[in-house]
């Protein structure tokens, strides 16, 4: 093997350090001259948490820039991080933002938060001049090069349509695309959530061609990542020109197949690295506490656990696996301390209370930092599985119940992240669930694994009446297979299904099944139920109860051109999830004098969408596996922190935002601004009058006079367009008068996609354009 030259290895030594603001560790240059360097990449990388697996976003954009002024890119130029974690998606995206923003402030050009970026802000001249160094030999790379050009394409593929199209203007560009298992596998077989059948080609031909995918914490979705292997096998044996290349990346690998190369790993020279030694003998002391007569003097005991620290001002972390457990452990500890020091992290949460939690300085105090200050009060962070893996937390303390080891793997991993010797020693408590009567197979599996866990985790070294449970000392259980969650079986890829998949100009071939189960694999547990709240629910029930196929028509298109974004939905087990949407069909809002039931609408995975009754959509078994059920805000069934009750019930001391699918407002990385507007004809006015659906607009007196002289509802939809600068969508006519005439119509508003090579494109519509569609479109360009 022949090593990197001195230039190289200085060129790589400037630029993480001016990307970072630290040099490397060790592992992470030999990452780069043995693999990256050379246009290579291990297939699995196998390194403790806590110590920067994320910087193979940074190793392979130094290389690719070395190689991009020194003879051509041997590395693809885009790189796609695939998490199954929504917050992991978001952590790994404020990374690569990070890296684009030290780029074009390098160039000389405005970067959005430069003006608050600490590595920015420790730049000596030799870091600014590496890191312009980088940012040039990238846009060498592209194709469009005008003088605002960024070096460094990102997007965020974590909910419907959030997509910026960043990774398309640009084929040629150097792009990062973060994303889930199912927004990044989807595209991968031609049937990408969200995106018109025609582009479905395009978008996996980019995903699928030049692409490095790193596919982390790989131990979740092991059948996702039996695909992507598989594909890339399959490219590799056709000698495909840019091929799909692959790297597994997770902190607890399990046993590898004895056919497959060793994974890369720490070597004993880097393990005696001073910072790498003081994060692999973090002090973390684990006890068990025994085994609870009852699920309720489990959750007395987690509490009481936790409790111990409430005057100490320390940051504890509680796991358990039950969300519903999470929720109750919560409360009891908000009762006992304050709301305010006191969060809830669970995949039933509604997306927009995770999102608002994010940003909570509660939250932002768990993660890891050197130089962070204790709280001035001991804070609690609750959760289940949606805050083990990929986090960056670093808590002062842990309680927790037993569970399968991968899974205690990485809850200990985010407790003492960054060490800190004797003078900090976190205090773990485990305290083990009373044995369930199970019935199924698979639930036989997991008490076997988690009874493997209690002997496995047994065997660490003991000091002091406790466990080690350092990261060194948890390497030694890494083969310990019986102990790690059972694997979801998986379906076979054939030809057949590539090719059926790859069809998408034709719209219902037989025997083109959804992709689910290659993403997930067979999945033996009970299907979800999502949730979401639409203001507009009460009106389209009102207007299509009775419209037919016409009433069908309106909804699909609705719901295609306006879809249900991540924000909008909590989730949850289907029989969980409806009991508690049974008892919202039972009860009344108080301001409800009328004898009509509470309507919604249901969103099957396959079937047409369906208005009606609340109580006899819920009654549709069939259709609501995996579905998503639409309630007017009315209904309520939000708790305070976001999660379904359906007992809850408006309190006048919380505003609770009920129906958070639009914000004209402001812009966030990922999606554009989006608006409903209800326009309505009244018999005894002169024009149209319109007002705004989920959130307040402001119409000027100059708009109101052109909707009251508007002819007709598209001079009235254009009317509205020209004001908020925004384009039509789609105008969906609700109700005629009795002459035939629209007097109640509801207009979708987005902003124009024209710079970016959009699936929305006008000019590329597979359907004649009317005349004053074509003027309009002019007219905004």
């Amino acid at each position: 093997m022949t090593p990197v030259t001195a230039d190289q290895a200085r060129f790589f030594e400037e630029s993480f350090r001016a990307l970072t603001g630290h040099p490397p560790f060790g592992w992470q240059r030999r990452l780069y001259s043995d693999y990256f360097a050379r246009g290579e990449v291990p297939a699995t990388i196998d390194i403790p948490t806590g110590l920067g697996k994320t910087a193979v976003i940074i190793i392979w954009l130094v290389a690719l820039a070395w190689q991009a002024q020194s003879g051509g890119p041997r590395l693809p130029r885009r790189l796609v991080y695939v998490v199954d974690r929504r917050t992991v998606v978001d952590q790994a995206t404020a990374v690569a933002e990070g890296l684009r923003r030290r780029l074009r402030t390098a160039l000389g050009k405005a970067a959005v938060g430069a003006d608050d970026d600490a590595v920015i802000a420790r730049w000596q001249p030799a870091d600014a001049a590496a890191a312009s160094g980088i940012a040039a030999a990238l846009l060498g790379l592209c194709l469009d090069c005008e003088d605002d050009a960024s070096p460094l394409a990102i997007s965020t593929l974590r909910g419907e349509f959030a997509d910026n199209r960043e990774w398309q203007a640009d084929p040629a560009r150097p792009t990062i695309i973060v994303g889930t298992v199912d927004m990044i596998g989807s595209r991968l077989l031609f049937s990408g959530y969200g995106v018109s059948r025609r582009m479905r080609p395009f978008h996996a031909g980019l995903i699928g061609q030049d692409t490095l995918i790193v596919h982390d914490e790989a131990h979740l979705s092991e059948p996702f990542g039996k695909l992507i292997c598989e594909l890339a096998a399959r490219q590799f044996e056709r000698q495909a020109p840019r091929p799909l290349i692959v790297t597994e990346l997770s902190a607890t690998q399990r046993k590898q197949d004895v056919t497959a190369a060793a994974p890369f790993a720490l070597t004993d020279a880097e393990k005696a690295e001073a910072e790498v030694a003081r994060r692999l003998r973090a002090v973390k002391r684990l006890r068990f506490k025994g085994s609870a007569d009852s699920e309720d003097a489990a959750l007395a005991k987690i509490v009481e656990l936790a409790l111990r620290y409430k005057d100490d001002r320390k940051r504890v972390l509680v796991y358990v696996r039950k969300p519903g457990d999470a929720c109750e452990i919560a409360e009891k500890l908000a009762r006992a301390t304050a709301d305010s020091r006191v969060a809830l992290l669970t995949g039933t949460v509604r997306g927009y209370e995770r999102d608002l939690l994010a940003e909570t300085t509660l939250f932002k105090g768990f993660r890891s930092d050197p130089r962070r200050a204790p709280p001035n009060a001991t804070e609690y962070l609750v959760a289940t599985s949606a805050g083990e893996v990929g986090v960056d937390l670093d808590a002062d303390h842990l309680v927790c119940d037993l569970t399968t080891l991968d899974s205690m793997i990485q809850r200990l991993g985010r407790v003492n992240r960054l060490g800190g010797g004797e003078a900090r020693e976190a205090e773990i408590h485990v305290v083990e669930w009373p044995k369930p009567e199970r019935k199924g197979e698979d639930d036989g599996k997991l008490d076997e694994a988690i009874a493997a866990t209690k002997a496995a985790l047994a065997t660490l070294p003991l000091r002091d009446g406790a466990h080690d449970a350092s990261p060194e000392s948890l390497r030694a259980l890494a083969n310990r297979r019986e102990a790690f969650a059972p694997t979801p079986r998986t379906v076979p890829l054939t030809d057949i299904l590539l090719d059926n998949w790859s069809l998408t100009r034709v719209k219902d071939l037989p025997g083109r099944p959804m992709p689910e189960r290659w993403l997930h694999g067979v999945e033996a547990g009970e299907p979800d139920l999502y949730v979401a709240w639409r203001e507009e629910v009460n009106e389209l029930a009102a207007c299509l109860r009775d419209a037919g196929r016409t009433g069908t028509r309106i909804l699909k298109q609705l719901y295609d051109k306006h879809p249900i974004l991540a924000r909008e939905r909590l989730r949850g087990p289907l029989s969980e999830v409806k009991r508690q949407l049974e008892r919202i069909a039972k009860r009344k809002p108080k301001d409800d004098e009328s004898h009509e039931p509470i309507f919604a609408i249901l969103l099957p995975v396959t079937d047409d969408p369906m208005v009606g009754p609340l109580s006899e959509l819920l009654e549709r078994d069939a259709a609501l596996r995996n579905a998503t059920i639409l309630l007017p805000p009315m209904a309520l069934g939000l708790d305070a922190r976001g999660m379904l009750a359906g007992d809850a019930r408006s309190d006048p001391e919380r505003t609770q935002r009920y129906d958070v699918a639009d914000d004209l407002t402001t812009r966030d990385r990922d999606e554009r601004r989006r608006l409903r507007v209800l326009l309505t004809r009244e018999p005894e006015a002169e024009g149209w009058s319109a007002r705004g659906i989920g959130q307040a607009i402001e119409a000027s007196s100059e708009l109101v006079e052109r909707l009251e002289a508007a002819a007709g509802l598209r001079a009235a939809a254009r009317a509205i367009c020209a004001h908020f600068e925004l384009a039509e969508k789609a105008l969906l006519v609700l109700a005629h008068d009795e002459q035939g005439e629209p007097v109640r119509a509801l207009l979708l508003l987005g902003e124009s996609r024209a710079a970016a090579t959009a699936q929305d494109d006008p000019a590329a519509a597979a359907r004649p354009q009317d005349l004053d569609e074509h003027l309009a479109w002019a007219e905004r360009e």
